[in-house]
């Protein structure tokens, strides 16, 4: 690879994601002083709740004693949907207070499904087995359904006690999300109903066809589909806490299985993108993730790259130095001047820090004793991404469908 290639490929991902980040520090901006504002009901629609479990004996009775707590004017439907389980999850929900309806290991998507079609509500509402909404989550999230070209909901989506590195990390990372799509709901561009706390309109979800079972993302999947028809997804004020990999084992699973959904949407959705008449969703969501997949992979070849020259270059240096006798370290104190490059690379992380400031106040903390986390964020943790999606690749051109 030449310095100029180098110097092209590094120049082609900051300026994207230099464009990125302006786009959506314009959209904070322009929208900062607009509160996200709940409409009044004259008459509430009934909801269901739908809980897919899988051997979740550890954690599906806390999260049926929550939702049975969710303030709103009338009992919502909570259904446990028992996926198989091998352990004590159906009688744990039952004894909670929760409508079990127990079924053979066939998946999430085919689990929601089936309590798609058991529900009784006009809006259903999807909770993970791990998580929980906040006590009004429904009261300010089910009035945006007055919009009647609204099919979906989404919220805010913190990690639960967040603990050790990981933990703050994916805390940090959660935030981050919560921003960045509330930031997008004003391009109408919102591309995922996240599993902790998402709600549909009911007859919608029917009438696409409910979830589909072959995508192991079916939260971005349905998203996507919803976006393609013509409706609209926005976002509540709504939090909603749910619980994080502590391992990194277990993130690295949870990511890989992420990326091959996303995989599967982009192959999926592909005609889409630049279609007449498909708005944001054609014009930015599906080219978004199309080039993002060729865009990592050059960035990690580039990241490569750039190591092993410095590794070539600046080991050679030293070794000879110190065989001769001279102490090379006092050369680096002689910077070099500043070029394009380095400009747009701090830039970049002076953007990014701006983000992760904002994202710590959705979570309302400030910076603070938080910049360590925000450091390694930014120098370690997003350059695994890279290598998460090298392997994504490889597993699904081997066909890894299921997880």
């Amino acid at each position: 690879m030449s310095f100029l290639a180098t110097d092209v490929l590094y120049l082609t991902f900051t300026v994207i994601a230099l464009y990125l980040s302006f786009l959506f520090l314009l959209l904070w901006g322009s929208n900062r002083s607009t509160l996200p504002r709940v409409p009044k009901l004259a008459s509430w629609p009934t909801v269901s709740i739908l809980v897919p479990a899988r051997n979740a004996g550890d954690s599906v009775r806390k999260t049926v004693e929550n939702l049975l707590q969710l303030a709103y004017p009338s009992r919502p439907e909570v259904m446990v949907i028992d996926n198989g389980s091998s352990d004590d999850t159906a009688a744990l929900a039952r004894r909670a207070g929760a409508h079990v309806v127990s079924e053979p290991v066939v998946g999430k998507a085919f689990a929601l499904n089936t309590g798609l079609r058991l529900a009784k509500g006009e809006i259903v509402v999807i909770v993970d087995s791990d998580s929980y909404p906040e006590e009004e989550a429904l009261l300010k999230s089910v009035p945006l359904f007055s919009d009647s070209k609204v099919a979906a909901v989404t919220s805010k989506i913190f990690v639960l006690m967040p603990s050790g590195l990981l933990g703050r990390l994916q805390q940090l990372e959660y935030a981050m999300i919560a921003w960045v799509r509330r930031m997008s709901e004003y391009i109408q561009g919102i591309y995922a109903t996240p599993g902790p706390f998402a709600l549909y309109r009911r007859a919608v979800l029917l009438k696409v066809g409910g979830f589909d079972a072959r995508n192991m993302t079916e939260d971005i999947e349905i998203a996507w589909r919803l976006l393609d028809k013509g409706w609209k997804i926005v976002m509540s004020p709504a939090v909603a806490f749910t619980s994080v990999p502590e391992k990194w084992s277990r993130w690295w699973r949870q990511r890989i299985r992420w990326n091959v959904g996303g995989i599967q949407c982009s192959i999926k959705y592909r005609s889409a993108m630049f279609r007449s008449g498909s708005g944001t969703f054609g014009w930015f969501v599906v080219p978004l993730f199309i080039i993002s997949y060729p865009l990592s992979m050059l960035a990690l070849s580039l990241l490569v790259w750039l190591l092993y020259l410095s590794l070539a270059n600046h080991g050679l240096f030293i070794a000879v130095a110190l065989l001769d006798g001279i102490n090379p370290f006092r050369y680096y104190l002689q910077l070099p001047p500043p070029d394009l490059l380095t400009v747009f690379g701090v830039m970049l992380f002076v953007l990014s820090l701006i983000t992760a400031k904002l994202g710590l106040a959705e979570l309302g903390q400030r910076m603070g004793r938080n910049w360590l986390y925000v450091a390694f964020y930014l120098t370690i943790y997003v350059t695994i991404f890279p290598f998460l999606l090298l392997d994504s690749l490889i597993r699904y051109a081997g066909g890894a469908r299921e997880w």
